[in-house]
């Protein structure tokens, strides 16, 4: 063989087996991976050196299978087979990235990027051509209503309230997120709102832009049995505290409610705050002497009472209130917030479907929707809108 060639295969195999460590290292998977790696390495350099394969369709042949095995070796070795393969590289990839920022600056990087001022313009983000967006304004808020350009008579809608701590704004996330609503309610009509956010608008602020929000469609010819209200994180717990409100104040209440990783606690006591501290991989902390009380600041609610089951709605009573689908992580600091309304909503005879996905992150299908387990998320809230509808 050529010395060109020889170059060539060993920069290949260079490259080819540096992009499975890599990706290993991002797994953090078990310890013999590593030596079974070495090992195909060495055996490919050996066959090389022996003159074994000489012809380069022999190299290419035993270069991909070599290769087919230690991803497949890296694969199984993921500390998690209950996760995808995806899944587990993006909960340790964001472990990884957190982490280290929290060594090098002293806070987390996803509060952090919570706190930076959101730069969202309406005009930036175009929809597909078979939808049109609009924006809406309110006393003291925006929302965007995003429909089909025929749009159906039944006049559904899902009333999208975006999370981020009550610290950042809305996002190009969220309407990526209003399209995948609108796919799983037949193409019905998302109303997302762009509520104030703290420091500089505090409890009730965003509660009350919340109401505007719900008062506007019901004023724009939208049934409430045609209402889902859909929430992650933040945004999942104050669309707890808008149902909460519009059953105290004998409102008509939404069809449904869908919540993903629902922030219900701002005491921060349920048992999760403790167990899963260093476990996830947003919120966490290497160690539990190290971890934050809360998973982020709660400057929203000033100094009002934390235990307002309109600011922590896990403190309310749900009696009354419409069907919820709640869809968590197993690795998340926040599953207590989600398992406590879980209980409380059952005892009081409302209809709840609990998922919680296996070593999953927060809000993963609304951050990732491209991972199985976040696609599977998707088909959960298609058939429970089917349902509900």
């Amino acid at each position: 063989m050529s010395k060109k060639k020889t170059i060539c295969f060993y920069a290949m195999t260079a490259i080819l087996f540096a992009l499975i460590f890599i990706v290993a290292v991002f797994l953090r998977v078990k310890t013999f991976e590593y030596i079974i790696l070495l090992i195909l390495i060495a055996g490919l350099i050996y066959l090389k050196q022996s003159q074994r394969i000489v012809r380069l369709w022999q190299i290419s042949l035993i270069s991909i299978g070599l290769f087919f095995i230690a991803c497949l070796t890296t694969a199984l070795t993921r500390p998690n087979l209950k996760v995808s393969l995806s899944g587990n590289l993006i909960n340790n990839a964001f472990q990884m990235i957190n982490r280290h920022y929290e060594s090098q600056h002293g806070e987390s990087f996803i509060i952090k990027k919570m706190e930076t001022p959101s730069n969202y313009h309406f005009q930036d983000w175009q929809p597909p051509k078979t939808y049109r967006n609009q924006e809406v304004h309110l006393k003291h808020a925006r929302a965007y209503l995003l429909s089909k350009k025929q749009p159906d008579a039944s006049k559904k809608v899902v009333y999208q309230i975006h999370g981020g701590g009550y610290l950042s704004g809305f996002s190009n996330t969220y309407n990526q997120a209003a399209l995948r609503y609108s796919q799983s309610d037949h193409h019905a009509t998302v109303f997302s709102l762009d509520y104030r956010t703290a420091p500089k608008y505090r409890f009730p602020a965003a509660l009350n832009d919340a109401i505007d929000g719900y008062r506007w469609l019901l004023q724009h010819g939208y049934q409430p049995q045609n209402i889902i209200i859909a929430g992650d994180s933040s945004g999942a717990g104050l669309s707890l505290a808008l149902t909460l409100y519009l059953r105290d104040h004998k409102l008509a209440l939404p069809r449904a409610l869908v919540l993903a990783s629902p922030w219900t606690d701002l005491t921060a006591s349920g048992s999760s705050y403790h167990t899963k501290v260093t476990s996830d991989p947003l919120f966490g902390s290497s160690t539990i002497k190290t971890a934050p009380k809360y998973p982020v600041p709660i400057t929203y609610a000033g100094s009002h009472n934390l235990k307002d089951p309109y600011l922590s709605p896990a403190f309310g009573n749900f009696k009354g209130l419409p069907p919820m689908l709640i869809q968590t992580g197993s690795h998340e600091l926040l599953l207590s917030d989600s398992t406590t309304v879980v209980k409380k909503a059952r005892a009081a005879h409302v209809q709840v479907k609990f998922v919680e996905f296996s070593g999953m992150y927060h809000i993963f299908y609304i951050s990732t929707p491209q991972i199985p387990e976040a696609q599977r998320a998707w088909q959960n809230i298609t058939s429970f809108m089917a349902k509900h509808s």
